[in-house]
């Protein structure tokens, strides 16, 4: 319970002191400091805060200050007030989030293994129907980056999210022609083969992963203005391969 007070903005402290006065009302300070441990300077500060706050109320028995644990129902009190703060709170932390848009986040990974994390992520990270737009590369095509496993992982939330794909290519074999209607696929023409580097690229959502299966290193950029940048980029010269084609 103690917790669940601490939630409520109530110091541990405070919500020792309250538990006790809950379960034995009319107590002095003396019994206080016996019972929750805290001693007399501590209450000294504490106590006059939790009256003011309306959390206790107090009598005098025998020239001496009793303490009483008021209704619980006046917790509800820091529940609202918490609320209302956060009401408050949340449009100055949002904007201080958008901003962050306009900050480019650079991650360097150098790790083969860490390639399934990206293609994970795309699964994860964009909602049903999504799409995203990628760039393939030789290497990227017969998958060589994933095992089989993680491929399947890959490949189950990419179909259970139906998520549709652009796919802009060097080699059109014939397993990667377009079965759904969730993916679409054209080619670069063999004088302007890009993909002989065994780099690929892959736009989705606010981000753009950059992977070289040479060196297994890769970049994720995360930035929203960058990756609309580079699906314009995309997308306009995936309706330039679409006519040609």
């Amino acid at each position: 319970m103690i917790n669940i007070l601490k939630k409520l903005w109530l110091s541990e402290d405070e919500a020792k002191i309250y538990l006790f006065l809950i379960k034995n009302q009319n107590k002095n300070l003396w019994e206080i400091s016996k019972n929750t441990l805290l001693n007399r300077p501590k209450l000294y500060k504490i106590l006059p805060n939790m009256l003011k706050e309306g959390i206790l109320s107090s009598v005098i028995n025998w020239k001496r200050t009793h303490y009483i644990a008021q209704d619980p129902q006046i917790l509800s009190n820091y529940f609202t007030k918490f609320k209302n703060d956060f009401e408050l709170f949340l449009p100055q932390i949002t904007k201080e989030y958008k901003n962050q848009d306009k900050k480019i986040i650079l991650k360097n990974i150098k790790w083969k293994s860490w390639i399934k994390n990206i293609f994970l992520d795309i699964a994860q990270t964009l909602n049903k129907w999504d799409i995203f737009y990628r760039y393939s590369s030789r290497s990227d095509i017969k998958n060589t980056s994933l095992s089989k496993k993680d491929y399947e992982e890959y490949k189950v939330l990419r179909e259970q999210k139906k998520l549709e794909r652009y796919v802009i290519t060097s080699e059109f074999l014939e397993w990667l022609k377009p079965k759904r209607l969730e993916k679409d696929v054209v080619i670069i023409p063999p004088k302007y083969d890009l993909f002989q580097y065994n780099i690929t690229k892959i736009i989705y959502a606010n981000k753009v992963a950059i992977i070289d299966y040479n060196t297994y290193e890769s970049f994720i950029i995360e930035n929203e203005v960058f990756a609309t940048f580079e699906r314009k980029i995309f997308m306009m010269l995936f309706k330039l391969l679409k006519k040609t084609s």
